[in-house]
């Protein structure tokens, strides 16, 4: 390796460094005297325009054209951690298809005080089967402090939410500004609530170790639709009555960008005196991008 680049350096340099040398002797200066670095020589390249030698620290080689020393070496660890210290890294990065969330919907606090006896327990949900889905579509990430172990992030949020009803016997209909339960004229093989959302998520991240981020958020969603589906064949209709905002609150674990998350709702998922009294909870995988 180190002939290699000293025949690289030889043809590269030798046309100037000649003529320099050439311009010293006719001025009858002293010759400049060898790098300090430089010790024996090394190999077969030794003559009186050019000399190899071997660095002072063993993992470099000097290489004397016409009496000027050039020092060859790689990169070591400690140069390479000198050379990324100088690397600035932005503190503001932007973030497309970003953090994303797949759990399963769990419901809290339901209740059907406003409801007559025999209609209550209609929203029971199945929660293996109700699911939840939201994905940043474009924000910004900030890293924070002298270390950059805090962070925030904000950006646009897609949710969905679906809720599966454990009756598919029924369907959901608004009747008289309350919703309520509509029976089927035969069992559907699924009957659903499905609710998307755009919202804003504010999301606060602390480095706890190496490779390990926990992180609290809280998430502004506004419903873009709700509607009630039940199959087959597939019947879709909009369905009022779901607060048109929500406030939730959640946290997550993660290592190495992948863990778990739980979020929930402070906002009651329908509009007062519209549904009975819930507040959602979901819980599952989340990955950050």
């Amino acid at each position: 390796m180190y002939k290699k680049l000293a025949v690289t350096g030889f043809f590269l340099l030798c046309s100037l460094l000649s003529a320099a040398a050439q311009q010293r002797d006719s001025l009858r200066l002293l010759p400049p005297s060898p790098s300090v670095e430089a010790g024996e020589p090394i190999g077969e390249v030794e003559s009186d325009l050019v000399t190899m030698r071997r660095g002072s620290d063993n993992n470099s080689m000097v290489l004397e054209v016409a009496g000027f020393g050039i020092t060859l070496s790689g990169l070591t660890d400690e140069r390479l951690k000198q050379r990324d210290s100088l690397i600035r890294r932005s503190r503001v990065n932007l973030i497309l298809l970003g953090a994303r969330e797949t759990g399963l919907n769990i419901l809290t606090g339901v209740d059907y005080g406003a409801y007559p006896d025999g209609t209550e327990d209609f929203f029971d949900i199945r929660a293996g089967k109700s699911f939840h889905f939201s994905t940043l579509l474009a924000g910004l990430d900030c890293e924070l402090g002298k270390r950059r172990r805090f962070g925030f992030s904000t950006g646009l949020q897609y949710t969905v939410d679906n809720y599966r009803l454990s009756d598919n016997s029924i369907t959901l209909r608004r009747e008289q500004g309350m919703i309520t339960p509509e029976p089927l004229d035969e069992k559907a093989d699924k009957s659903k609530l499905r609710i998307t959302s755009l919202g804003i998520p504010l999301n606060f991240s602390y480095q706890a170790a190496r490779h390990l981020d926990l992180s609290l958020s809280g998430y502004f969603d506004f419903t873009m639709g709700a509607n009630s589906i039940y199959k087959k064949p597939k019947v879709k209709s909009s369905l009022s009555g779901v607060n048109a905002f929500r406030f939730s609150v959640g946290g997550a674990v993660t290592y190495y960008r992948i863990g778990v998350y739980v979020r929930y709702s402070v906002t009651p998922l329908f509009a007062s005196d519209a549904g009975p009294k819930v507040r959602p909870m979901s819980i599952g995988l989340f990955c950050r991008f």
